[in-house]
């Protein structure tokens, strides 16, 4: 039997009221949560519509080393390293008190597959239920290295995201825990 898995994302829920679960409506702001919306729902009038065994894995930011490098953890990393290469003095960054439910990407695929194992599909939202701010990304990755961060880093306004400025997301949902027995290998 064909089993198919998309994977969403938290970006969907945009400015909607933190923590979020699978019961939280969407409320995109931006044209990749809008697309990713479109998806989720396709996913489920086809589940629907033709009983087919079609599951939205709705998924919180979730690292790893081959996160790409205008994300801001790698951004940071990377950053971190060309000023101690001597490559760069500055690194420059936008809001840092923007927060996100941060998890580790091995343990997502996981769940990934986890999902594809049920005997039935459903939809279900994948974080940690922390939420930590940039700036304590940024503190981690800089102590990490021995280095006081506030003597590289500049704020510039034109890294804001302002259409996410004021919210921040983070899942509270057990659902998907209580039906696989998931462990999360990482824990923040």
């Amino acid at each position: 039997k064909v089993k198919f898995y998309q994977a969403s994302s938290s970006e969907m829920y945009g400015d909607a009221p933190a923590p979020q679960n699978e019961e939280t409506h969407f409320r995109p702001r931006s044209p990749y949560a809008a697309a990713k919306v479109y998806a989720y729902w396709m996913v489920n009038n086809y589940r629907d519509g033709y009983n087919m065994f079609a599951c939205n894995g709705i998924l919180f930011n979730h690292e790893s080393p081959r996160r790409g490098e205008t994300f801001v953890t790698r951004k940071i990393t990377r950053g971190l390293g060309r000023i101690i290469a001597g490559k760069d003095k500055k690194l420059y960054l936008g809001n840092l008190e923007a927060k996100r439910d941060w998890g580790y990407a091995p343990d997502y695929v996981e769940a990934m597959w986890l999902m594809l194992q049920q005997e039935s599909p459903k939809d279900y939202v994948i974080g940690t239920g922390e939420t930590h701010s940039v700036k304590e990304f940024l503190e981690e990755v800089f102590n990490y290295a021995g280095l006081d961060w506030k003597k590289y880093v500049e704020i510039d306004h034109r890294y804001f995201r302002f259409a996410f400025f004021y919210f921040y997301i983070f899942i509270q949902s057990h659902s998907f825990y209580f039906n696989t027995n998931w462990i999360q290998i990482f824990q923040n």
